[in-house]
């Protein structure tokens, strides 16, 4: 496997958006997350990518555990990409502009 979800709850405030989810990743394999407005599909993204830490549970990418209840991996520091639903690109500039204008200044050139 290649990334592992374990046992993850998240909760806004006092309401639990997510209880004990657990799914696996394997490497090259393409995975859909489908649910109602509100089911917790956004947050699990989130938790993955490092923009929220669960309340309980592991995040674990090969070997490399990178968010549990001792240790967390800031989101820079993931090698995870994360693209927002809305609102987060640039409306004039392609998919593909836009990847492109979030990568420059972070790969050194030979």
């Amino acid at each position: 496997m290649f990334l592992y979800v374990e046992d993850i709850w998240f909760k806004y405030d006092k309401e639990f958006v997510l209880k004990g989810v657990d799914f696996q990743i394997s490497k090259g394999e393409t995975v859909a997350i489908l649910g109602e407005s509100g089911s917790g599909k956004s947050t699990i993204l989130r938790i993955i990518a490092g923009f929220e830490k669960p309340q309980k549970g592991i995040i674990r990418l090969e070997d490399k555990i990178l968010s549990s209840r001792k240790k967390f991996i800031l989101p820079e520091k993931r090698n995870i990409g994360f693209v927002f639903q809305d609102y987060a690109l640039f409306p004039h500039m392609t998919v593909r502009e836009n990847i492109e204008y979030a990568r420059k200044g972070k790969t050194k050139k030979c």
